[in-house]
């Protein structure tokens, strides 16, 4: 397996790196965390669609890049749930399920990687990650925004809904590859 370092590669890294910035000012009692945390956040997030279209749109899929990419998702998401949960924002056990499902399938991804098997990420796992982004961007800047009890409601629904699709996707990529798996052995 080779491993080629591109465009969109680089800017997965470079969003890998913005996790512990966004993770360290975001726990630090500077004026004006949230809202710089939330930037960081944003554009962590944003560069997540914008490594795929130079990996589309250049040709540039690669084998790293299909590890890195929902890797990165992962470390961004785990990192501001953790975080969320020390400023009290989350309850822990949201973070637990999410996050627990998120290290199962990375594993369950590196497994299938290794046996030289697709093991791309579905349409529902995108529109997770999504609403968890959503979720988290509100959570993270509430206490600077107008109504921000408001905002912090809608943010923790809005999580919520993410721990079910967080779960059902889970699900759906443990039956969709056990299946598959199966299939090949017969």
């Amino acid at each position: 397996m080779t491993y080629k370092m591109t465009l969109a590669n680089v800017i997965t890294i470079g969003r890998i790196v913005l996790v512990p910035i966004f993770l360290v000012i975001l726990l630090t009692e500077m004026e004006n965390k949230e809202i710089i945390a939330f930037l960081i956040f944003l554009v962590a997030s944003v560069t997540d669609a914008v490594d795929g279209y130079f990996a589309r749109k250049y040709n540039q899929i690669t084998e790293l890049g299909k590890f890195l990419d929902p890797l990165a998702d992962k470390l961004l998401v785990t990192a501001a749930l953790l975080a969320l949960v020390y400023l009290e924002y989350v309850d822990a056990w949201v973070a637990a399920v999410i996050i627990l499902r998120e290290i199962f399938i990375t594993g369950f991804r590196f497994y299938y990687m290794v046996k030289d098997s697709d093991f791309s990420t579905s349409w529902l796992a995108k529109k997770k990650t999504f609403v968890q982004v959503v979720a988290i961007g509100l959570l993270i800047v509430h206490p600077k925004v107008p109504h921000s009890h408001l905002i912090w409601e809608i943010g923790t629904i809005i999580l919520y809904f993410a721990v079910f699709l967080t779960i059902y996707s889970g699900v759906e990529y443990v039956m969709k590859y056990s299946r598959s798996k199966t299939l090949k052995e017969q």
